[in-house]
């Protein structure tokens, strides 16, 4: 399911970065793409599978404000890595594995894309490409 653009949370394309998302893993691979800053958030796409977690479309947005409430914990712990490691590019994204998809956080200092794609998806091409959305 895909609701409408976001360009206004972001400064970035948002359209743009599903699109780019899209062309970079398997069909079936994507199950979510949300854009958001320190203040609001816009959900881009909605793969049935993760639809299907929840009761009705306001449980599901609910739940995403909830997780939501903790993304100032990117951006500062954005902020922290760029300060502990010599790394001249600086940080781009945060990975986290789980047991039934793979959460990625592409990120600026102020703004991001939220994604989550099924297990055993290339993680690294899917974060350069969206990235180069997210910096152009």
């Amino acid at each position: 399911m895909a609701e409408d653009e976001g360009d206004w949370v972001v400064s970035f394309g948002a359209e743009r970065a599903l699109d780019v998302a899209r062309e970079t893993v398997d069909d079936d691979a994507l199950l979510l793409c949300v854009v958001y800053d320190e203040t609001e958030f816009r959900t881009m796409y909605v793969d049935e599978r993760v639809d299907a977690l929840y009761p009705d479309e306001d449980a599901r947005i609910e739940h995403f404000g909830q997780i939501h409430s903790y993304v100032h914990l990117d951006f500062t712990e954005r902020e922290l890595f760029d300060e502990l490691f010599l790394d001249p590019d600086g940080v781009r994204a945060f990975v986290t594995y789980m047991g039934t998809n793979i959460a990625i956080r592409v990120v600026t200092e102020t703004e991001g894309v939220f994604l989550t794609v099924a297990p055993g998806t290339a993680v690294t091409p899917l974060v350069d490409a969206v990235e180069d959305v997210v910096t152009e």
